[in-house]
């Protein structure tokens, strides 16, 4: 029984930290507060790839051709990748709002 009441606390102890995060994410986001890193933009003359960052309230983004790479805001720990929707699209469907 014991473990399940740890487990408990961690859960919550895991939901009020990400809400924590949350907040602190949006009001550095709302005053413009800077990243890690800042925003930026780089096209590669040779291969015309266009790479840059985006920051949002949790995460900085950063974007290279059609991956994207997210890091933490506030600790600048690299929590993991996604790869453009359009590129699962089979047959170059166009897709709609």
């Amino acid at each position: 029984m014991e473990l399940l009441i740890t487990s408990r606390k961690k859960l919550v102890r895991q939901k009020i930290v990400d809400a924590v995060r949350d907040v602190i994410g949006r009001a550095l986001e709302a005053y413009h507060a800077p990243a890690k890193i800042r925003e930026f933009e780089y096209v590669d003359q040779g291969t015309n790839e266009t790479v840059y960052l985006s920051t949002g309230a949790r995460y900085s983004v950063l974007h290279v051709g059609d991956k994207r790479f997210f890091f933490d805001r506030l600790t600048g720990r690299f929590d993991g990748t996604c790869t453009s929707l359009q590129v699962g699209v089979a047959d170059g469907l166009e897709l709609c709002d």
